[in-house]
Formats: structure tokens, sequence, C-alpha cells
């Protein structure tokens, strides 16, 4: 049985079970919370619930953030999984396996199986991409499809088949309705850098490419949803979409989000941990082979894209996503190449055991430094996977095994994974405002003054009207057991009426506001 499933004709589907296994797993364990997957799921919700797969809002107003094929999905899920934490997620980990199932085909189609195995072992030892793929959000739809439209250009650039173009341009095309034009001007320009680099940009080389079939292509997918949202709202989010959220996010830091230029660098490094450890060795090796277009093709769409968000104002982790597939082919053609010569990588086996000593005393005094979740500090420990690997990694490499000492870095990365999404994250869950006053807000009357936390709306799954403070006395007359959700500090310099009071009050967890639930006076929650 064994040497059947050990036949590479199985290693597609192995390889993509134990990506779904890995991207699926538990992703029900936790609510919706974080601010971005709460605005998403939500948003899905309400066009779900009215039938509408046009105008997208979040607390029944328009939400102009997005374009959207998660909606549409997140809305097939909810179909069948009904409205809740697992059918929000459910596509983002498929889309993720899909992922990695691609860079794995790609790199044994195009160079070798020993690099696809390497290459897709990167990626799942990523605990950032794995926790990117647990999330409700757009990213990984575009992810996706952004990864197929550069390995469908190099497949369309090398054996000029039609079935190539066809997947090249129906992947920008959906990549369009992911998250807008970045799906079309980005892959355009490491289009244009690549047949540039590789001296191929000559016009019979772009005409084989058949420019025009394509623009059609991605125009029949994506232009009749933003013509009718355009048309629907009046042309509404058609700006906020293009000026705000794309012009917007590029040309200034929008909340908060912002940073200095080598800090999407960074992101990638921490990204692509612990493998991110020999990326020097591996960019070495490929500016050496960078004649080898494969080689070549990795190199321009990774650097594009950390190029391409370094001159970004905003910056965010999830923004550089993109360019892990093309980073670990990079670091898959290394270490599938060497010799395993145990002195060659020394210095990133090093800093791979630093790392791994560090980590458990780092983590359990840096969550003792936060008021909110300085009781947690034990959940340190369920880390210990990835220190106890990195050590035992580097025990073999001192013995020359450096096969078996990479070996133990990817999986010890894996369990660490699989440890923060089953335990860690779960309990620190429990601690937000959210799951915590829920309860008392069963079979109330909801408004909110000025701000409250977007996961409510996808709980009670209702429009949360707002109120202004001089609205407070009359509310609480009308509904006695009602309740004002807000946060501590657009609370601050407001007047509370006498009978009014702060029933409940918490951190948000990986937040900085403070969500304050406000009650009539002697109106117990309990009553």
């Amino acid at each position: 049985m064994l040497k059947r499933l050990n036949n590479p004709q199985y290693y597609p589907w192995f390889i993509f079970l134990v990506a779904s296994l890995s991207y699926l797993f538990n992703i029900g364990g936790s609510s919706i919370y974080i601010l971005d997957e709460a605005k998403n799921a939500t948003c899905a919700a309400e066009m779900f619930t009215r039938g509408d797969l046009i105008v997208p809002t979040f607390n029944h107003e328009l939400r102009t953030d997005k374009p959207p094929l998660h909606y549409f999905f997140m809305m097939l899920s909810y179909s069948i999984f009904g409205v809740n934490a697992f059918a929000a997620r459910f596509f983002s980990a498929v889309f993720g396996a899909l992922t990695i199932l691609i860079s794995f085909l790609f790199a044994r189609r195009y160079h070798s199986e020993k690099v696809g195995l390497w290459t897709a072992f990167v990626l799942l030892a990523s605990i950032h991409l794995n926790i990117q793929f647990h999330l409700a959000v757009p990213d990984p739809y575009l992810i996706f499809f952004f990864t197929a439209s550069i390995f469908s250009f190099y497949a369309a650039v090398k054996e000029k088949r039609l079935i190539f173009l066809l997947l090249l341009y129906g992947s920008i095309g959906l990549g369009t309705l992911s998250k807008g034009p970045v799906a079309i001007g980005l892959p355009g320009l490491i289009f244009l850098l690549f047949l540039i680099f590789s001296k191929r940009f000559k016009w019979n080389e772009i005409k084989q490419l058949r420019p025009f079939l394509g623009a059609a292509i991605v125009l029949l997918i994506a232009l009749p949803w933003y013509i009718l949202v355009h048309i629907k709202t009046d042309g509404v989010w058609t700006d906020g979409f293009f000026f705000k959220h794309n012009l917007g996010r590029f040309s200034s830091e929008m909340e908060g989000h912002g940073g200095i230029f080598l800090i999407t660098i960074l992101f990638v490094l921490l990204g692509l941990f612990p493998f991110s450890a020999f990326i020097v060795q591996a960019l070495k090796k490929a500016f050496a082979n960078r004649k080898d277009d494969f080689t070549l093709l990795s190199l321009v769409a990774g650097i594009t894209i950390v190029v391409f968000f370094s001159i970004s104002r905003t910056k965010l982790p999830n923004y550089t996503v993109p360019a892990y597939p093309y980073f670990g082919i990079l670091l898959g053609l290394w270490l599938a190449q060497l010799n395993f010569n145990f002195a060659k990588p020394k210095a990133s086996m090093i800093v791979l055991l630093i790392f791994g000593i560090i980590l458990i005393p780092a983590l359990y005094f840096g969550i003792s430094f936060d008021p909110a979740l300085s009781h947690l500090n034990y959940l340190a420990w369920y880390f210990l996977p990835i220190p106890l690997g990195f050590v035992l990694a580097y025990y073999w490499f001192s013995k020359g095994r450096l096969k078996l000492s990479l070996k133990l870095i990817g999986l010890s990365s894996i369990l660490g994974a699989v440890s923060f999404i089953a335990f860690v994250f779960p309990r620190i869950d429990q601690e937000n405002p959210v799951a915590q006053s829920l309860h008392l807000l069963e079979g109330k009357e909801i408004r909110y003054f000025e701000k409250f936390n977007p996961s409510f709306s996808f709980y009670l799954q209702k429009e949360i009207k707002q109120l202004e403070a001089g609205q407070f006395a009359n509310f609480f007359d009308e509904y006695p057991d009602g309740v004002i959700i807000s946060t501590k500090r657009k609370l601050e310099g407001v007047n509370l009426p006498d009978e009014v009071e702060i029933s409940f009050s918490a951190r948000d967890i990986m937040e900085r506001p403070t969500t304050i639930l406000l009650t009539r006076k002697n109106q117990s929650f309990s009553n």
C-alpha cells in the first residue's frame, strides 16, 4: 500500500489532501471577531439574506471596500452549511489548498518533481500562510487567481497553447472580481518585466499572447458586476472603491497601517518563516541562474510584488502574501539542488537554533505584559513543537544530516501552526468582548454610539442602528432593558444621563478600542 502511495502520480492528490486538512483544520473553532473577517462575513450574510448579488452592505449600509467574489463564495457556503464561522472560512481554505497544489504542479511541469515537492513543503510550513487561509477575507481568492495568472502566462509563453491563454485571462478576470485592478496591473507589470529581461519583448511574442482576446475575456468576466453596482448605487460604490480603497491606500497611509520601505521585506521574511532563514542563499543562487526562464519568472514576480507594496503608503502583512509562491519556488530550487554538505547553511541553522531557544520565553513574557491576556501566558508552551524541532534539527545538522534537519524544521513549524489554531487562538478568542457579552444581548433592543465592534453584526444578524448622545435617555425610556454599544474613547467627554451606567467593559483583543455596553441603572443583564 505504501509503495503505491509513493508513486509520483499520487503526489498531487496527496499534496492537495495535506493542504486541505491543514487549512480546513478547526476553521470554525474561533469566532468571527477580527475586524476584516467580521465585516466581510457579515456583508456576505446580509447579501445572502436579501438574495442580492450586486450591492454589498455592512450593517445594512453600503460597503465599498471590496469587489464581490469572496462574498459569492461565502454565500454559496452559507447556503450549504448555514451562516456561521465554518461556512465563512470554508472556501478560503479550499483556495489555499488549490494554491499549494498549482505551485507544486507548476514547479514539477517546468522544472522537476523534486523542486515541486520542496516548494509545496516550504509553503505548507509557513504559519502565516496557514493563518491567512483560515480567515474569511478576500486575500485567499486573490492569491489563488493571481498565482494562477502568473503560472498560466509562463505556460502560454512556453507552450503557446490556447488553453493556457484562456486560463491566464480567466484568472485575471476572476482576480479582478476578488480585489480589483491590482489583479490586472500587478500581473501586467510582471509580464512586461519578464518579457523584457528574457529578451522576448517583441511584437511576435506579444501577438502570440493575444492581448485583445485577453482584454475581451477579462472585461466579459469582471465588467458586468462593476457596471451593475455602479448603476444600483448611483456611482457611490465606484467612487468609494476606486478612489478611497485603491488610489487612497496606495498614495496615503490609512487606518494607521504605514511603515518604512523595508517593512514589506520583513513581512515576507516573517511570513515564510522558518524557510526564509535560507532566503539569502536562495536569492543568490537564483540571481546566478537568472538566465533560466523558470528562475527568472519567480525572481521577477516575487521582487516586483515586494517593491510595489514597499512603495505603497499603506502597508499590511497580507499585501505581500501573493509573493510567497514565487519565493517558495526559489527556496525549492535551492533546497532541491543542495548537496547536503552541512557547512553550507550553517549561519541560517544557527539563527533558527537561537530563535528556537528564545521563542517560548519571548512569548511568555510578551503575553504577560498585556494586561488583558497576562493570565494566558501559559499558552506560550503550546508552541513547544517549534523549539524542540529546531533544536533537534540543529543536532542532526551537526551530524551532517542536513536533509533530515530541514524536514524537522518544516514539520515542527507545521505542528506549531496546528497547535496555534487548535489551542492558542481559540483560547485567546474567548477573551474578546463580543464573545464575552453576546449572551447579555439576547432578546434586547440594541443601538450603537459612534463605533462598535463589527463582530456584533455578524452574530446578532440584524441592523444595529446608530444613536446620538442626546438620544440616550429617550432610548432607555422606550426600551428599559435596551443596550447601547460603544467604545471607551468615543464616550470620553460624553455626559451620560443619570439613569445610564456602564454595565460591561472589556478591551478588544488584538485591537485598540475598549468595548463598552451601556444600560439603564438598576437594569441588570440578568433580569
